[in-house]
């Protein structure tokens, strides 16, 4: 008996739906780009559940046949190229034939499309691979497709798919990109029957980009960049070397031929264009690379775009010669744009260095004008001042006691007890009366001095316990059998994390109100995103000590902040919660969890800080209140202990 066989034609499908289709924006993906090769100059899209429950893309472009519907649903069946030799210059987004079959593999899919000649529509029905209708019908030309239950027959894929706004925001991510590839083309986004997105065709690239990335996008801090060589060619923008803590902005992008591409070798060029710069003035930014968008073309020969079933990734011929344009491109931009900031710096130099030297008539002026301060003048008034040598070693009190007792004198401080408690005689019950004339003082000064086994009774907490601090980052503190060391920017955070989560569950939240409330001003592409997960959350994000209201168009008013937010930095940190909010969100669906997450990363005293004892002893207190003391929120250990054992085994004093 065989063991070989022949898979089916179903699985085969759903072999293949595994390598193309990931998730609903894969399926968004395939038919725009069905849509975008169709000639099409409207396409809409239309999701539900983020698109697991429903994706329907309609395009105005040149539609089908009733025979070219019935064979596009055939694996490797395409209008697009014809022959090897189509393959080494594919012009087209799609070409591989695979994308319809895939999809109705694991979907309920229905296709409607009508030529413009045509004067009916022909729907085409399939279930999860197998065809169930084929009729005619009344449609406007174009194509419309709609595909339900997406993975529904198949649970163990399903199951994979994210939440429904996670998936939403994959689907927008796209619909930005695209939109900005193709300005000429009108997109619209409807989710739930609302609509999300709607851009009108234009002509202008940087009316589409304004559109998207907001309309003070040019007035950022963007350098604009061109190139073309043998065929090669680099357009696009990039950003300079600002500070973008405060910004939202934060994108990415690298188009090749019309493609979103995710290519590491153009990704090393710009990564390293941008490093010597971000050194020299950036230093603490090291491995940033601030946000690209770039149009890249490349001769379709020099090009090898079959090499991923989702056409994410591509293979170029003359690698190190792309590399070095790219490279070339953004050095020559930036350097420029370095060079132009500094011109008003240069320029004052040369105009210092062109004034000739003053006059004697000219500094006699000035002597007789201008009042000098002198030493002398200042010698008379702060002569009586005195300093402690800072530098010699901290007399005894007890010793500095019975010296002035022995002259016949006590202190002021001495007198009245206020020095310390090792001059208390309160503390052993025992009374101290020292006159200003008595000579025996030495004596009742000793007497009142506290046996050794009770001096630690009298030690302030930070003098018993003693913490430290290595580079102003870790916590050190000797124990009974070794060393505990605390990472405390990570002890921090799981302090603030513990007081956020009990908010959320209703303890009363702890509130600072700004003195000028902040408006943050939200780019078009994120808003819509941001916007619904502050309105489904409203009620969480007050009760963790935020108080927003919604001002006009696609901007947030901060009246009110969490106590634990006291370097504000002029609201910066609300923009760094909402970002790592979003990435919280990837991998976390719990909008509680992240948000006391992203509050508490951004909220917590950072590595580098120096703190005072009394300032690390409450820390280790306020840690060891914690229900989970050990990690912090994200899982990395915050506090680990060195036994003695361990040390005499490290300086060979045990084997």
């Amino acid at each position: 008996m065989n063991r070989i066989k022949v898979l089916s034609e179903d699985v085969r499908n759903k072999i293949a739906a595994g390598e193309v289709i990931e998730r609903p924006s894969s399926v968004v993906k395939e038919l725009v780009e069905n849509a975008l090769d169709a000639g099409a100059t409207m396409i809409t899209v239309a999701v539900e559940a983020g698109g697991r429950d429903l994706i329907q893309v309609s395009d105005d472009g040149h539609g089908m046949s009733r025979d070219d519907a019935m064979l596009a649903f055939e694996r490797h069946a395409t209008s697009k190229i014809r022959t090897v030799e189509d393959i080494i210059h594919i012009g087209s987004l799609g070409f591989r034939g695979e994308a319809l079959p895939s999809i109705a593999s694991v979907s309920e899919l229905s296709l409607i499309t009508r030529q413009t000649a045509d004067q009916t529509a022909t729907r085409v029905d399939f279930s999860n691979g197998r065809l169930r209708n084929v009729d005619q019908t009344a449609s406007n030309p174009g194509t419309n497709i709609t595909v339900k239950g997406l993975f529904k027959a198949l649970p163990a894929r399903r199951k994979f798919l994210k939440s429904a706004q996670t998936e939403l925001r994959h689907i927008l991510k796209y619909f930005h990109y695209q939109s900005i590839l193709w300005p000429s083309i009108s997109f619209r986004l409807i989710s739930e029957g609302k609509t999300l997105l709607n851009y009108i065709g234009t002509r202008d690239r940087r009316q589409r980009m304004a559109e998207v990335f907001g309309s003070g996008f040019f007035e950022d801090d963007v350098i604009p960049v061109q190139t073309e060589r043998e065929g090669y060619g680099v357009e696009g923008y990039i950003f300079g070397l600002e500070e973008r803590r405060d910004k939202l902005i934060d994108i990415q992008y690298t188009f090749v031929n019309g493609r979103y591409i995710s290519d590491k070798t153009l990704r090393h060029a710009i990564r390293s264009a941008y490093e010597p710069f971000i050194l020299k003035t950036r230093v603490w930014a090291k491995g940033y690379t601030p946000p690209y968008m770039l149009f890249i073309t490349v001769p379709p020969e020099q090009i090898d775009v079959n090499v991923h079933p989702a056409k994410l990734e591509v293979r170029f011929r003359e690698q190190q010669k792309l590399h070095a344009l790219v490279h070339g491109t953004l050095t020559d931009a930036l350097t420029d744009y370095e060079n132009a900031i500094f011109a008003s710096a240069r320029d004052k130099f040369h105009q210092a260095a062109a004034v000739s030297e003053a006059s004697t008539l000219e500094q006699s002026i000035y002597r007789s004008r201008v009042e000098v301060p002198r030493y002398s003048s200042y010698k008379k008034e702060f002569g009586e001042l005195w300093q402690d040598d800072l530098f010699a070693p901290p007399l005894r009190k007890d010793v500095a006691l019975d010296s002035d007792a022995a002259n016949g004198k006590v202190s002021g401080s001495a007198r009245d007890g206020e020095e310390g408690t090792e001059a208390s005689g309160d503390a052993y019950g025992s009374t101290r009366e020292v006159t200003e004339g008595s000579g025996d003082v030495s004596g009742s000064i000793k007497e009142s001095t506290p046996p050794p086994q009770y001096r630690i009774l009298l030690k302030n907490e930070e003098d018993y316990i003693n913490p430290w601090q290595l580079h102003n980052s870790y916590i050190f503190v000797q124990v009974e059998d070794g060393l505990v060391i605390i990472d405390q920017h990570a002890a921090h955070e799981r302090v603030i994390y513990e007081k956020l989560i009990q908010r959320a569950h209703g303890a009363p939240p702890i509130r600072q109100k700004l003195i000028v409330p902040l408006v943050v001003d939200i780019p078009p592409y994120i808003a819509t995103d941001i916007r619904e997960l502050v309105d489904q959350n409203m009620e969480l994000l007050e009760k963790t000590g935020f108080v927003l209201k919604k001002f006009s168009g696609s901007s947030l008013v901060v009246e009110e902040i969490p106590a634990e937010l006291s370097d504000w930095q002029g609201g910066k940190i609300f923009i760094d919660i909402l970002k790592q909010l979003e990435s919280e969100l990837e991998e976390n669906q719990d909008f509680r969890d992240s948000l006391a997450k992203s509050i508490a990363c951004k909220a917590a005293i950072k590595a580098g800080k120096p703190l005072t004892r009394r300032e690390m002893l409450a820390l280790i207190n306020d840690l060891f209140a914690c229900q989970t003391p050990f990690f912090c929120p994200h899982g990395r250990p915050l506090i680990i202990k060195m036994t003695m054992q361990e040390f005499d085994k490290k300086f060979k004093r045990l084997l």
